[in-house]
């Protein structure tokens, strides 16, 4: 399958490109910077210019739409929003004018609120959080992928483009731990596990990067989707307390919690959709980065 993976040079992107290309299929790349995989096509664009995009799609069979802001405290809140709805917008008609069968788009967590807000802190409506929970993001970056599910929506119900939207949480990086880059440290991972308190309200789920490039590919391969959003998450937290006391200190208020799927350091977000509907099963945890 020909798969053109848009962000591909990014920080999570690498590793996307890594876990296609292991399966087989031929992999370009598009981005405004080279992949550090050079045997890989590059096609330099601008997710803006959706001239760029139609160029990129001829051929290609799936898309894994990565690109984008992925945080709103890096660029001005207006640009932030712009370039992460308008980049899926063109992403998705070039690849209608194309007609590419799939459209695997990089959602987030983010959607959900608990991040970034200006409120105060909000309160799950019940727990493990799953797909059928409501989504209140209170940040333009939560809610570009919050309209970048509704665009994808739409161009299924209009053009028959099969798409997938994963809701990626929060993704640490192995290469970047054992090799000292600045995207994660052994003093921000280990700070993370040990003290719950520095997460803010962020449900404390996450993922090693290869689980989530396990996950793209899988939105890619498998057949018989129209349309899904799905969360993906370790199956664990990324802390070293138990949830169901992380449950009792930081959301008493919380009625509805599944003790029976939160036992030990169970995910406050359920994955069980997508081990369904994906086959996917994450293999690494916190634990493992340590080890190395």
């Amino acid at each position: 399958m020909k798969v053109l993976i848009t962000g591909g040079s990014g920080n999570l992107g690498r590793y996307v490109v890594e876990e296609v290309k292991s399966r087989g299929h031929e992999v370009a790349v598009f981005d405004a910077k080279e992949p550090r995989d050079k045997s890989v096509k590059f096609i330099k664009g601008d997710l803006l210019k959706l001239a760029d995009l139609e160029n990129a799609c001829k051929g290609i069979e799936a898309i894994i739409h990565l690109g984008a802001i992925a945080n709103p405290t890096l660029a001005e809140h207006e640009v932030v929003f712009n370039v992460n709805v308008m980049g899926t917008y063109n992403a998705l008609e070039a690849a209608m004018k194309n007609k590419v069968r799939r459209f695997v788009l990089a959602s987030s967590d983010s959607t959900l609120g608990f991040l970034f807000r200006a409120s105060p802190p909000l309160m799950p409506q019940y727990l493990p959080i799953d797909e059928d929970h409501p989504l209140e993001a209170e940040d333009p970056y939560g809610l570009s992928k919050k309209v970048d599910e509704e665009v994808c929506l739409m161009f299924t119900r209009r053009y028959g483009i099969e798409t997938v939207c994963l809701r990626i949480c929060f993704v640490w990086f192995p290469d970047e731990f054992r090799y000292g880059d600045n995207v994660g440290s052994p003093e921000n991972y280990r700070g993370l596990t040990q003290n719950a308190d520095v997460w803010g309200p962020g449900l404390w789920v996450y993922q090693d990067a290869r689980d989530a490039a396990q996950a793209f590919r899988l939105g890619a391969e498998t057949p018989g989707i129209k349309h899904e959003r799905i969360y993906i998450s370790a199956d664990e937290s990324g802390t070293n307390v138990d949830s169901l006391k992380l449950i009792e200190k930081y959301y008493p208020s919380v009625k509805k919690v599944d003790k029976a799927k939160l036992k030990g350091r169970a995910s406050l977000i359920c994955c069980d959709k997508a081990k369904k509907i994906l086959g996917y099963k994450p293999k690494y945890s916190w634990q493992d980065l340590f080890n190395k």
